[in-house]
This record gives C-alpha cells, sequence and structure tokens, in this order.
C-alpha cells in the first residue's frame, strides 16, 4: 500500500485543484491501493474548511489538523504517525514536482529504502526555476549541508522523498527538529543507519506563490545542522 502525505500552511485553494489531479493520476495509473494524508500545519486562512469539504466527498483522504503552525517537518511527522502504508511518499501541496515521480519511486521502491527527487539531477527537467536569490541561497544551503552534515547528496530539500513505510514509522520517533532542515535530519538518519538512498530525476516547476521567507528559514536552517549534527548518537539504531 502507498501512503501519500502532503502538508500544508495556507494552500486551501491550490488543494481543490491538486487533490483531484493526484487522484485522477493514481487512477490513470492503476494505483489502487492507496491512502493520501492531508496535515493542515495551522493555517491561519480557510484551507481547513476547504478540506472538510474535499474530505466528505473522498473517503480515501485522511485529515490531520491542529491549530497552531508548528513547522513542516511536524506536519510531515504527524502524517507518518497516521500511515499505514508500505511504501510513503511525501510531496508539496503546490505540486512543484510534477506527478509522475511516483511512478518512479515505485518501479525503484523495492530496491532502496528512501528515494527523494533532486533537481541537480542531470537527467531533470526544470520547467521553470527558482529566481537568483532563491537558486543562490539553495546551492549554499547544499553546499554547507554536506559540509556540516556527511551525506554527498547534491538536493537534501526537494520537497519529493519516498521511504520505506516501517523504517520512516520508526524514524520519526528520534525526529527532534519541525522546521525545514528535517529532510536532512531524516537523511541523516538513514545514513548512520545503513539504509540505502536512490536520487531521482524529476520534472520540476518553481512556486512563485511559496509563503517561505527564505532569509529567515536559512538562518534557522544553518542553526539546526549543528543540532543535527550534534544529536548523532541518538539517531543511530534505529
Amino acid at each position: 500500500m502507498l501512503s501519500l502525505i502532503i502538508p500544508c500552511y495556507n494552500e486551501g485553494v491550490k488543494l481543490i485543484k491538486n487533490i483531484d489531479l493526484i487522484k485522477n493520476y493514481l487512477t490513470e495509473n492503476n494505483i489502487i491501493d492507496y491512502e493520501i494524508i492531508v496535515v493542515n500545519d495551522g493555517s491561519k486562512d480557510n484551507t481547513l474548511k476547504i478540506l472538510k469539504e474535499i474530505i466528505k466527498e473522498n473517503c480515501d483522504i485522511k485529515l490531520v489538523s491542529y491549530e497552531k503552525n508548528q513547522g513542516k517537518g511536524h506536519a510531515v511527522k504527524k502524517g507518518i504517525e497516521k500511515s499505514i502504508g508500505d511504501f510513503i511518499i511525501f510531496m508539496d501541496a503546490d505540486l512543484s514536482t510534477n506527478l509522475s515521480a511516483i511512478n518512479n519511486v515505485l518501479e525503484e521502491m523495492n530496491n532502496y529504502d528512501v528515494i527523494i527527487g533532486s533537481r541537480r539531477h542531470k537527467s531533470s527537467v526544470l520547467v521553470k526555476p527558482q529566481n537568483f536569490t532563491r537558486r543562490f541561497i539553495g546551492n549554499t544551503c547544499s553546499l554547507l549541508t554536506n559540509l556540516i552534515i556527511p551525506l554527498k547528496i547534491s538536493d537534501t530539500q526537494c520537497g519529493f522523498k519516498a521511504f520505506n513505510g516501517n523504517f520512516a514509522r520508526e524514524m520519526i520517533k528520534k525526529q527532534q527538529l519541525n522546521g525545514f532542515a528535517f529532510d536532512v535530519e531524516y537523511l541523516y538518519m538513514t545514513k548512520l543507519n545503513k539504509k540505502t538512498i536512490l536520487e531521482i530525476p524529476i520534472v520540476w516547476e518553481n512556486d512563485e506563490d511559496s509563503k517561505v521567507s527564505v532569509v529567515k528559514s536559512s538562518i534557522i536552517f544553518f542553526k539546526d545542522l549543528f543540532r543535527i549534527r550534534k544529536n548523532k548518537l541518538i539517531y543511530k539504531e534505529i
């Protein structure tokens, strides 16, 4: 079974269209054994109201919701806790990563513990790249991440990742971070526990409506990298 986890914060309008796109894709590709878990990370707009309306018409969608915004890492963790799938994919609500990546994951998931989308893969197609500032900060984050944490991964922050379900549900028990560095934390735990990782090419389109404050998030991200390195012993023996 496949569990699709979609963390969201103030994404109500996009979800109306994107949930349909996801379900249609799964149907067209004969993926029938699945669950969709949408996690409302304390949205301040009408996201929760819209999600409740969507769920009325879609019994295969689970909703996790809480009032206070906790961060993407917390939202993904809550989604994984509710999952029952053999494989787990989490992806951004804006569908920046083309849904074709789902089939790419399912083709390889029995061979790897973790599969991650990479915008820096030589075969990836960037339909609409980020602006210069975001690209520069992203490249800097990637460089510093691999200097501070020995991952040797080209793109730790792509919002599309897949995990063996049992490993993911054990892994989050040791999760320490709620912010955007949680991706690095997951990948570090994967490496420390000698699990296999595959980076796959994706078709990716930048979402210009992104609500992420790049400068503020980057400062927190860098601080969290050192927290991750400090927590090395906690992450072992999952």
